[in-house]
């Protein structure tokens, strides 16, 4: 389960589009942060996807990619150009075709590194879905899981809806903004589609995954966040809204997936575990800023600014299970401590976090996509720096602290520690 929501010019406090995203996977799927530079290809080439082999085009884009550290495309990724991508799952009554073909992460990293522009990208993928159609596991352990997909992208002029079921599809374009979640927003008010005018396209939605996968409950959220700051959303507001939460705790209460910042509690209903997160804002020109947290859960990891000419240490790295050398899953560690003590750590965490925020995001300028200028580039491997020393420090003070007194939510999380080689004080 994931939310993805753009903000337009008119709702920015700053007058700059703002794109964010929480992506939602598997528990221990370690998520992490990749660098592809531009390249041209003198010579036809083929470019192997996850599943499929596809024909690669004579110039690609530089772009920087958030993703499963397993899968060749990205849930959420910008480049050079400045168009910004995140997918979400939709369930639909129309499945997967047995065949392999372009999963939806595929098609978000093709397009990003092929376009110049949101609309670009909108026909790359278009095009791409309809010649090699969607399907193939999804799912990092549970190779059963599959879907659909729909796309919010975003440019410094431009935000676009692309939903898709099958090989067809659906565009509606917004100047304001956008909120996707995983349920088909896009009713018979596209602007463009493969079927016939006055098609709704919410007819091919399967009604009791997408109820449980609590898509409506969190859309709903999202957009009265929005609402409520009438002075135009910021930065930070985004960062606030990505680690919210409908209760106070996971673990209290019948929650369907209603977080925004997903936390998995159970292997049947809350599956899924907001593994990473990415907000990026453009100015007029050529300048980015560009935030990520690079590890699980929001609400206890701050987030930190990215140079993609210069990625922090370690956040390229991830796999099966514990790594040292990987920062996400060095956080990880810390993340399932604490999770255990959410109630008796979580405010003072959250306190040096947006401190923390406060310090490296709030008044960073913007930059160009190949900037190296030695502040910026100090200011976020520090930023980095801190959240790693944070992190260690609140896992030895947890060592002291006991747990929070819910055998079912702790026991599940004690089964993913044991499975990806993470010890428990």
């Amino acid at each position: 389960m994931c939310d993805t929501f753009a903000i337009g010019k008119t709702w920015a406090s700053e007058g700059n589009p703002i794109f964010a995203k929480n992506s939602d996977r598997e528990p221990d799927e370690a998520h992490v942060i990749s660098v592809v530079p531009r390249k041209e290809y003198v010579h036809p080439e083929t470019l192997a996807c996850t599943y499929v082999t596809v024909p690669q085009a004579g110039r690609t884009n530089a772009v920087l990619l958030f993703k499963p550290y397993w899968i060749w495309g990205a849930e959420m990724g910008v480049n050079e150009k400045g168009v910004v991508i995140g997918n979400e799952a939709l369930f639909t009554k129309v499945k997967p075709e047995k065949k392999p073909g372009l999963i939806g992460m595929d098609l978000l990293r093709i397009a990003l590194e092929r376009a110049d522009t949101a609309g670009e990208a909108v026909d790359i993928i278009i095009d791409h879905l309809q010649r090699y159609g969607q399907g193939g596991a999804c799912g990092f352990r549970d190779k059963n899981f599959s879907y659909m997909n729909s796309y919010l992208l975003m440019d410094r002029d431009d935000i676009l809806v692309l939903e898709t079921v099958g090989r067809d599809y659906a565009v509606r374009h917004t100047n304001d903004g956008a909120i996707i979640s995983n349920r088909i927003t896009i009713a018979d008010d596209w602007d463009r589609s493969s079927l016939e005018r006055g098609f709704d396209f919410r007819m091919f939605s399967d009604v009791l995954i997408t109820f449980f996968s609590g898509s409506n409950q969190r859309r709903r959220h999202v957009a009265s966040s929005i609402r409520s700051r009438p002075q135009g959303v910021c930065v930070q507001d985004v960062f606030e809204i990505l680690r919210s939460h409908k209760g106070a705790y996971p673990f209290q209460g019948l929650n369907l997936n209603h977080d925004v910042c997903m936390h998995a509690a159970d292997p049947f209903i809350r599956r899924s575990q907001t593994t990473g997160a990415l907000v990026v804002e453009l100015d007029s020109s050529s300048g980015f800023r560009i935030f990520a947290t690079a590890g699980s859960s929001p609400c206890l990891t701050p987030f930190k600014p990215i140079l993609p000419c210069c990625l922090p240490d370690r956040v390229d790295q991830g796999g099966p299970e514990y790594g040292s050398n990987s920062f996400w899953w060095r956080h990880e560690a810390f993340r399932i401590h604490a999770i255990m003590r959410l109630s008796r750590v979580r405010d003072a965490i959250l306190e040096e976090i947006r401190d923390l925020e406060g310090r490296y995001c709030k008044d960073i300028p913007m930059y160009k996509w190949a900037s190296r200028d030695g502040e910026l580039m100090r200011a976020s491997h520090e930023a980095f720096l801190r959240a790693s020393m944070l992190d260690t420090k609140w896992l030895q003070k947890m060592k002291r602290i006991d747990k929070d007194p819910h055998p079912m939510h702790n026991t599940f999380w004690s089964m993913i520690a044991k499975r990806g080689g993470i010890p428990l004080s």
